[in-house]
């Protein structure tokens, strides 16, 4: 892979970094701001239509945060790939990944064949 290829999907990978480290602070200090909410630590008596709604926020905003440090965990993966020259190259069989793919997902650390294969199992 080209140095200005490489150099393209580090800067997109660190601003998606940036992006994500973001939304997981915005995210998580939601949850806290309205912790007091849903853990019944209000003083009036909710109604149950109120918890349900609060219960849906909650449960919303945990599988954000999930979902975002998993991004973050694939993304940071791929930046220590390109840190030590293994980056664009499947982890599994050692070919390259295709760049159609890397192109739509710039941390794909498998080959269309064996991402297919571990989907398939």
């Amino acid at each position: 892979m080209e140095d200005r290829e490489l150099a393209r999907f580090k800067e997109w990978l660190l601003t998606e970094r940036d992006r994500l480290v973001g939304e997981i602070e915005y995210v998580e200090s939601t949850m806290e701001q309205t912790q007091s909410e849903w853990s019944g630590e209000n003083e009036f008596e909710s109604h149950i239509a109120d918890s349900a709604t609060s219960t849906f926020a909650r449960e919303s905003d945990l599988s954000l945060s999930i979902n975002s440090r998993d991004m973050l965990s694939k993304v940071d993966g791929a930046l220590l790939r390109i840190e030590d020259g293994s980056f664009g190259i499947c982890v599994v069989c050692g070919r390259p990944i295709e760049s159609e793919r890397l192109e739509a997902i710039p941390y794909a650390e498998l080959c269309m064949e064996d991402q297919i294969k571990e989907e398939k199992s």
